[in-house]
């Protein structure tokens, strides 16, 4: 498999608007898109219909990387990073030509374990997931249906 330069790191904050102002403010990254889990509400969730991921976010895009600052509002994959090792980085995203099966299969060879979070469509159509390497490399790697 090969992997590029990080396109992405998904961050999370206790507090969304404070974090907002000082990447805005004082680190110089602007303008942010603000927005919520809403879209994942009637997705399947680690192989469940449930309310989806609650949480607000804010992504700034430069060029060609992002930084998505999210604040759980609810039970999810972020509150329980919150919960056990506070605010920091969350999941990174690396540039990749390799498919989606292709990367999660990877995971779960190097890992033993599925991945910390698989959405997808009704249909089973993958939409994300987060391959699960954080004892073997400390990273919690997205992966969308379609890679960056």
């Amino acid at each position: 498999m090969k992997f590029g330069s990080v396109f992405h790191l998904g961050i999370v904050v206790r507090n969304l608007e404070s974090a907002v102002k000082i990447y805005r403010e004082e680190l110089g990254y602007g303008p942010f898109e603000l927005g919520d889990g809403a879209f994942f509400d009637d997705k399947m969730i680690n192989g469940k219909t449930g309310p989806g991921l609650p949480m607000k976010t804010a992504i700034y895009r430069g060029d060609n990387y992002e930084i998505e600052l999210i604040e759980p509002t609810g039970p999810s994959v972020y509150q329980d990073f919150l919960d056990s090792r506070g605010p920091g980085v969350h999941h990174v995203v690396l540039k990749t030509e390799e498919s989606f099966q292709d990367v999660v299969e990877m995971a779960e060879r190097v890992s033993g374990r599925p991945p910390k979070l698989d959405v997808r469509f009704p249909d089973g159509k993958p939409i994300v997931a987060y391959a699960d390497l954080e004892e073997e490399a400390g990273i919690l790697l997205e992966i969308g249906a379609k890679q960056p």
